[in-house]
Formats: structure tokens, sequence, C-alpha cells
């Protein structure tokens, strides 16, 4: 088979030029038909150079890549549909964070949860089910893959409102499989963890290395002093933002735990460990906002956007292309799916019993598997504590903000404020005034609140 991949936001520097390597890395994908469309027709010239670059420099792969900015040509016969895009870019997220900030909500990110992550929800959920029902028109058969925050929100409208197939794919449970290997010196590939939560709050219940009881041997570790101070088999990439605590040049699980000292926190006194780096945690929950932690503002942002742009120029720069992968989850799904290969990977899926707190249907991450051109989840946990609360919580906020980002209902999107743990904090008469003034500033990206 070779599989015809659509990428909705084609001209992103952030994920065109990672998938398109991945792609070309991956022997199953390596001739595969890609189609990069997007609204912003200067974007794509520079990713079709980044393409024949690819092509060029890797003989024997096939990789087709064509552009268009027509979403009925572009996903039409499509196998995969990949959607990464933002709506507003900067002009729109700079309201999410400053507006929230002036009621005294800091977000660390804004784009998933709390005030930020519902405006932000409210202006693509239109945009993503417009997508949605164009592939329902153009290619039914198609697998809609979702990277596009707030990933919960927009794949559960995507669900509830068509019948597209729909995963959401992201890299946070990576993430948190590397800080086991550093913590825990274990091979990444041996750490396997049970899942059962929401995109950026995953809720590990239990975790194997190998044959061995992981959080037996992480509790282990937080109360051993003296083997904090041992030094890790590699430095935290600077992209992790933690901030070294132990004395000389090298990096100890001192500073790993350091860097994660929310979601330890919260093992240790409740036993389930959030897979979400600490910048994402907080945002689920009101009492860490005051916590000292890495914040990005609009600034890191668009810092993140400029680190993008010089990613792009360093690759055509350079004749030797990465095999590297990218750490991003697309092309290794999309293999296992290919080859009937299975691989256990996570993924964000409608609740079918693989979280029992939570009720069926609203999407929920879990670790996964593909049997045959499905996605379905490997496990069933239930969240024990507070967590659990604090999960169908945040669920029940989910769920308001994708109705009234569907209907535009204005009472909804201020029933999903109240109801965020972070946003409904804050007292009522300034939820109220924050939302107000949110939907009037992104007005311009919310036609169905007209």
């Amino acid at each position: 088979m070779t599989p015809r991949i659509t990428i909705v936001g084609g001209g992103s520097t952030h994920w065109t030029p990672r998938l398109l390597c991945d792609f070309a890395n991956t022997p199953s994908l390596q001739d595969a038909d890609v189609v990069l469309m997007d609204l912003h027709e200067a974007s794509l010239p520079p990713m079709l150079d980044v393409a024949a670059h690819i092509t060029k420099n890797r003989p024997g792969i096939g990789l087709s890549v064509t552009t268009t900015t027509d979403l009925d040509e572009a996903v039409t016969d499509a196998d995969f549909v990949i959607t990464c895009f933002t709506v507003g870019g900067f002009d729109s997220m700079k309201h999410d964070l400053e507006i929230p900030a002036k009621y005294g909500v800091d977000q660390t990110v804004g784009d998933s949860v709390g005030p930020g992550g519902i405006s932000r929800a409210l202006r693509s959920v239109p945009v993503l089910l417009g997508i949605a029902q164009t592939i329902e028109r153009r290619a039914p058969n198609a697998l809609l893959l979702n990277v596009t925050n707030p990933l919960s929100a927009l794949c559960r409208s995507v669900t509830r409102e068509t019948g597209v197939r729909t995963v959401g794919l992201c890299n946070e449970m990576v993430g948190c499989k590397f800080v086991m290997s550093l913590l825990l010196d274990a091979d990444l590939r041996q750490v396997d963890p049970v899942v059962a939560g929401v995109n950026h709050f995953p809720l590990v219940t239990e975790m194997r290395i190998g044959d061995r009881d992981g959080f037996a041997e992480l509790r282990a570790l937080l109360e051993d002093e003296d083997k904090q101070r041992e030094p890790v088999w590699m430095t935290p990439p600077p992209g992790m933002h933690y901030r070294k605590v132990s004395d000389g040049p090298e990096w100890t699980k001192a500073d790993v735990i350091g860097g994660n000292k929310v979601k330890l926190e919260l093992f240790r006194r409740f036993g389930v460990l959030p897979g979400a780096s600490d910048v994402h945690v907080v945002e689920f929950l009101a009492g860490f906002q005051d916590i000292d932690i890495f914040h990005y503002r609009l600034d890191g942002h668009m810092a993140d956007k400029a680190d993008d742009d010089a990613y792009v120029e360093a690759l055509l720069a350079n004749d030797e292309i990465t095999t590297f992968p990218s750490g991003e989850l697309v092309a290794e799904l999309i293999n296992s799916i290919v080859t009937n290969e299975p691989v256990a990977l996570p993924v964000n899926l409608p609740n079918t019993g693989q979280v029992q707190n939570l009720a069926d249907d609203v999407i929920v991450e879990c670790i996964g598997m593909a049997d045959g051109n499905k996605v379905v989840p490997r496990d069933s946990a239930l969240v024990p504590s507070i967590l659990g609360e604090q999960l169908r919580r945040i669920v029940a906020a989910e769920e308001l903000t994708v109705e009234a980002g569907v209907t535009g209902d204005r009472t909804k999107a201020l029933e999903a404020m109240l109801a965020d743990p972070v946003a409904g904090a804050l007292p009522y008469d300034d939820v109220v005034a924050m939302t107000d003034e949110l939907l009037a500033a992104t007005s311009r990206w919310l036609p169905q609140f007209s």
C-alpha cells in the first residue's frame, strides 16, 4: 500500500519539515503521496523546497509532495489526514494570554484548558468541523490524525458531530518515559505505563519497566537523597526548561526531580503520576498557579516559531538529512497501520471503558494500538484519589467548551469557564467579565457567536 497523506496546515514550519523527514526515514512511507494544504499560499513553496531537498539527498525514496489551497482537492481519496493549524495566529493568541492575566490567571502555555484553552477551542472547533465534513464527503474511509491544540476538545467536536474516525496524537507521554528513564536508569523503550486521562493531563496509574515495578522504584528514589545525587545518563534538552539545582557540572537525578516537582508531589500524595510536563499539568490544577515554573507567554510562543524557521534553514543548508526521529508519533502510527505491525502508543480516542471514571464517548488519552485500520485502547483503568475527581471536572469543562464551540452559545462558553478548575476559581463576576472580554476581543474569529 502506498498511502496518500494530506497535511492540513501544510505550510507549518514546525510540523511539515519534521513529518517529511520522519516519512523519509520510515520504509513503508518513503513512497507516500503527500499533499500539503494551507490557506496561506505563500507558506507552501518553502515546504516544497524542503521536500525537494529531502528527496534529492535521500536517493531511492519515491516521496511525492504536492501543494494546494483547496481543501476538497487536498483530502480527496486520502488515507490519512493530519490537521495542524492555528486560527488567528499570534494575533488571536495574545488575547488568550493577556486578558486572563488581567484577572490573575497567568497561564504557563494557554492552549489546552483554562481561559486561554477554552478561547482557542471556540475559534478552532468550527474550522476542524469544516475539515471533517469535507473528509466525510471526499474521503469517508480516511483516518483523521489531529495534532492541533486544544487536542481533546477538538477531537471531541469531530467525534460528536461527524462519523470521521479520529485519533489525537501528542508526544507528552514520550517525554514522561524519557524522564522515567533518566530517574530510574532504564531503557526508554522498556518504560510501559498504563494511562487514563486527557491530553496534557494523562494520568499514569501503573508503570512497568520490563518486568520491574516502576512505581516502586520511583517511590524508593524519592526517599533516597544519596541516590538522587547520582548523575543522569543524558543532559536534559534545553526545551525541557529545567533549572539546575545541584552543585557541580553534571546533571543529577535531583535536577530532574526539581524539574518535575508538581507531578512528583502528586505522585507522592496520591499514587498517580501525571504524564505531561509540569508546564502543562499546572494549568489543570488551581492550587499550583503560584508555583515558580517556566511560563511561555507570548514571547515564548514567538521564540518557538523563530526556532522552527531556523530549523528549516538549517535543514536546507545541510545535504545530510537527519535520520533521528522527530519524537512525534504520526509516522509511527501510520507505519503501524500500513504494515500491520502492532505498536503501543499514547493516543486520544473516544472512551469505551479505557478510563472507568468517565462517561462513554468523551475523548480520553490512553495507550492504544492499531488493529487493522482502526486504533483501539490497550488498557482499562480507574483513576483513584482526588485526581480521578479532578479528571471528571476537566472533562465536564471540555464538554461544555465543545458545545459552545459548535453552537455559539455564550452561556455555554461561560459555563465552560466556570467548570474549568482554574478559570472557575476566580470570583464569579470576574469569570463573567473575562469571558465577555475574550469573546469580544476574538470576535472576528468566532462567526458562530455573531
